[in-house]
């Protein structure tokens, strides 16, 4: 080992051993998490720390690659990067860099800018490089990646940027999987003494050669011996690392990047939880998630997973084409429509969204991202993470009026519960779909006989029929609870107390405060148009007139223009009318408060 070599060893190993970076929850390792670092899940389904402060997951990205379009990097460092830098799906005309070839200064940049769009939330995957450099290295982690995470750590820190860290390379990329990988990536890893004393499933891959198939992956003990081995000197890491917020067990599981893994489901459900076991042992209060692939509600039944996993939350993924909208109803409606379904179960929030690779143009584009970030949100969403790197300026609103909410707030239930259950349970009865056979692997066409399922369009519907009375509904699976689909279908408005109104032609979706007088509402008009396999929801101009009916007798209201990012602040009565505009198609927000609530954003 050379004196560079040397100096790089110390310099990863220090952190951990100087203990700068503690918790007050003493884990297996000694070390602690200050209490203001420790993110918990409420009942409420919103994150806080452990000192009660919210935390909104806003932004995600695939954090392990920096956009260099977004960066100013001198010649010399742009020819030092150079040889690095791929562009796969994410490109933007210049192409990314890895963090594992990044410097402070370029995670710095990046990071800042992203702070300074309300980003809050990055989700790093556990490998370097877009590749097999994995943080598992047969029972060993990736000394070499872990610091690399942790430089990216750091810069977060500066700026408040928390991480969903997955914590295992998918099945594809693991060492017990993949070809060559014992060779060339984890024997340089190991030192004599540690070879010395492997343990017995560590020799069956590393002195044995033993692989295993993906079949063979989810049921083989040696396996998950080695990860618990590895899950044990990774906690101890994590338990120093506070802007963990979470971690994901890895990437879209279930799924190859072809077929879904359907005769494998209840084996992998298993060893899933063997997995979320361990970790909870080194770190009991550690978030723990799962993620599937980017269908919405349209491939696994989340609540089969989570629930025998025993996962803290969902982490849902969904991309235009995939997830079930039509003529009917556009990609980001269907997206808040189905994470309305997934938070009947358990609280989820997206890991991952976008309209990818996609025909529609940039203006649709962003609004429908702002579509699906203020819907979700509105329906008492923990956050919003999307994966591509685009429009991460629409959370600059979000994070300003997030920040400003009361320490105690919390989003009152809706004034509506809808019975979804027997809709849902035939909608998940897989035995009902001609794709679906005994013992083989579907692919994307199960993905498209499912988003045409009657049961799930019927359960939509309820969805679009909320934003066009402007009643906020809930989901309920249990039964006898809530009123029927048809029966909210036919609901009059006038039958439900609706503080904000929107009069002329607009949707909207609100939300209050269950225990300040305070709403807030967001206002769009879109009508539906077909870009190849996506729907999306275009502003269509309307009139639009707003109508309060709230008990408090005097009110501040704070109305956005998102279009023009012009904010009216105006003082009014509990029984008053904003005649916005005659005619428009922009985007509005507005958040309205009691006198005695005081809030700026």
């Amino acid at each position: 080992m050379g004196a560079d070599d040397a100096l790089s060893r110390r310099q990863f190993l220090l952190p951990l051993a100087a203990g700068t970076l503690v918790r007050w929850s003493t884990t297996a390792a000694g070390r602690r998490i200050a209490p203001e670092d420790e993110i918990r899940l409420g009942k409420d389904g919103l994150l806080r720390s452990a000192a009660g402060r919210l935390y909104f997951a806003l932004g995600g990205f695939h954090a392990n690659v920096l956009p260099l379009a977004r960066l100013e990097l001198s010649e010399a460092e742009m020819e030092r990067v150079r040889p690095f830098i791929w562009s796969a799906q994410l490109t933007d005309g210049q192409g990314h860099v890895d963090l594992w070839d990044a410097s402070d200064e370029m995670m710095d940049q990046w990071f800042r800018q992203l702070a300074a769009d309300g980003v809050t939330a990055l989700r790093l995957f556990a490998r370097a490089r877009v590749g097999d450099d994995v943080l598992d290295l047969c029972g060993k982690l990736n000394p070499e990646l872990r610091q690399v995470f942790h430089r990216a750590y750091a810069v977060g820190r500066r700026y408040g940027i928390r991480f969903l860290q997955q914590i295992l390379p998918e099945p594809g990329s693991s060492v017990y999987v993949r070809r060559n990988s014992i060779e060339r990536r984890v024997l340089p890893r190991y030192s004599r003494e540690e070879l010395a004393r492997l343990s017995p499933a560590q020799k069956a891959f590393i002195e044995g050669g033993k692989r295993v198939t993906r079949k063979e992956f989810f049921s083989d003990p040696d396996v998950l011996a080695c990860q618990k081995q590895y899950l044990e000197e990774a906690m101890d890491w994590i338990a120093g690392e506070p802007q963990v917020f979470a971690v994901e067990i890895y990437n879209e599981q279930g799924w190859d990047g072809r077929r879904f893994q359907f005769p494998l489901e209840d084996a992998e459900i298993r060893w899933s939880r063997e997995i979320v076991r361990a970790i909870k042992q080194r770190l009991p209060r550690m978030l723990v998630t799962l993620s599937h692939p980017g269908f919405g509600i349209t491939g696994y039944d989340p609540f089969k997973w989570v629930h025998a996993a025993g996962v803290d939350f969902y982490s849902p993924h969904a991309y235009a084409g995939l997830s079930g909208e039509n003529e009917k109803i556009d990609f980001a409606a269907a997206t808040a429509a189905s994470s309305r379904i997934m938070n009947a179960g358990i609280p989820s929030f997206y890991g991952e969204w976008g309209l990818f690779n996609s025909p529609v143009p940039a203006k649709l584009k962003r609004s429908s991202h702002r579509d699906a970030i203020w819907l979700c949100l509105l329906g008492g969403e923990a956050g919003f993470l999307q994966w591509t790197n685009e429009f991460p300026e629409e959370y600059r609103w979000p994070a300003r009026l997030l920040r400003a909410l009361p320490v105690d707030f919390r989003p009152e239930r809706p004034p509506v519960t809808v019975q979804i259950g027997e809709l849902y349970r035939r909608f998940q009865d897989n035995t009902r779909y001609a794709t679906l056979k005994p013992g083989e692997f579907p692919g994307f066409e199960l993905n498209r006989e499912k988003q045409k399922d009657e049961n799930l369009q019927r359960i939509f519907a309820a969805y679009w029929r909320s934003l066009e009375v402007g009643i906020p509904i809930r989901y309920s699976l249990e039964r006898g609870e809530g009123m029927a689909v048809e029966e909210f279908l036919k609901l009059e408005p006038e039958r439900v107390r609706r503080p904000v109104q929107a009069r002329g032609g607009y949707q909207l979706a609100w939300l209050k405060d269950a225990r300040n007088p305070l709403w807030i509402a967001y206002f769009r008009t879109r009508r539906l148009e077909r870009f190849g396999s996506h729907w999306v929801g275009v502003p269509e101009a309307a009139p639009l007139e707003i109508r309060l009916e709230v008990p408090e007798k005097r009110l501040t209201a704070r109305l956005l223009n998102f279009n023009t990012g012009a904010v009216e602040t105006l003082e009014l009565g509990g029984r008053s009318t904003i005649p916005v505009s005659s005619t428009t198609s922009d985007d509005y927000l507005l958040v309205v408060t009691g006198r005695r609530l005081r809030i700026e954003f």
